[in-house]
């Protein structure tokens, strides 16, 4: 901070007093789009995969449970269940890894994305770019990257979990094919809306911490909340709207913008300080 002290004092001839304001801290939107999309793709290449590899062996699962004896009815059909959850479930390991590498790439995308938005705003208010150390900016990505590594493979275990259950049910309650298929249909309906929840809340997530490291880092101490400004901002954060509030004292219902899920505020930072 003293070395920020100094730059801004020996910069003061070269930096115009204005009443300009701070130009929009900006949200992550097309990073979370792109982050979307690789879920997405996750999600319909195991759906792919079980279809091609599930679906068909379902057919004889249920001839064979209907002329199998009581006893014996829950041994053959579920080991063969059981292995083929395990070849997709193999099958999908470079996927996997390849979004995790993806999510990784996002989330370096998000960290330079944002510093952008700390560069204009210097820019347009102090003429210049103040420098930045951040020693917290690793650390932020390995964090993101643990968490996100974590929450993709869910996405896959979760979905070949619930597979598997309706199988199970399905069978042993006597439901025929097409009942069957027709409800694993369904969960990829639910493993969309996962995702999506996902690249939005972990993308959104990313952007508030460093948001809110990088302007305590150049001194600043307050920001005002703005919101998306849509029909999808929820009552609590559109109360938000144009409010001011301290980077150390975090606002009780709805915390900084970023940390409710899926939450699209943003954070402007107040400059008053700065520029006195």
């Amino acid at each position: 901070m003293k070395d920020l002290k100094q730059l801004l004092k020996s910069r003061k001839s070269n930096t115009k007093k204005s009443s300009r304001k701070p130009l929009k801290w900006l949200f992550p939107l097309s990073q979370e789009r792109k982050y979307y999309a690789m879920l997405l793709s996750l999600i319909r290449e195991l759906n792919t995969k079980i279809r091609e590899v599930l679906l068909p062996e379902i057919p004889s699962m249920v001839r064979e449970v209907e002329g199998a004896i009581v006893s014996d009815r829950a041994d053959d059909f579920l080991d063969r269940l059981s292995g083929l959850i395990f070849y997709i479930r193999s099958s999908m390991q470079n996927k996997i890894e390849t979004t995790i590498k993806g999510a990784d790439d996002t989330a370096i995308s998000v960290a330079q994305f944002n510093r952008a938005q700390l560069a204009k705003i210097n820019e347009n208010v102090f003429g210049f770019d103040l420098l930045l150390n951040e020693p917290y900016l690793e650390d932020q990505l390995k964090i993101f990257s643990k968490q996100n590594s974590m929450l993709i493979r869910s996405l896959v275990d979760h979905e070949l979990t619930q597979v598997s259950e309706i199988v199970q049910r399905g069978l042993q309650q006597g439901e025929r094919f097409t009942d069957i298929a027709g409800d694993i249909s369904k969960t990829f309906g639910i493993d969309r809306r996962r995702a999506r929840t996902i690249a939005r809340d972990q993308t959104s997530k990313l952007n508030s911490s460093l948001t809110r490291l990088r302007q305590m880092e150049i001194g600043v101490e307050e920001y005002i909340w703005e919101t998306s400004h849509d029909d999808r901002v929820r009552k609590t954060h559109k109360a938000n709207q144009g409010q001011k509030f301290r980077w150390d004292t975090p606002p009780k219902v709805t915390g900084h913008p970023g940390h409710d899920v899926n939450c699209r505020c943003v954070a402007s930072p107040v400059l008053d300080k700065l520029l006195e």
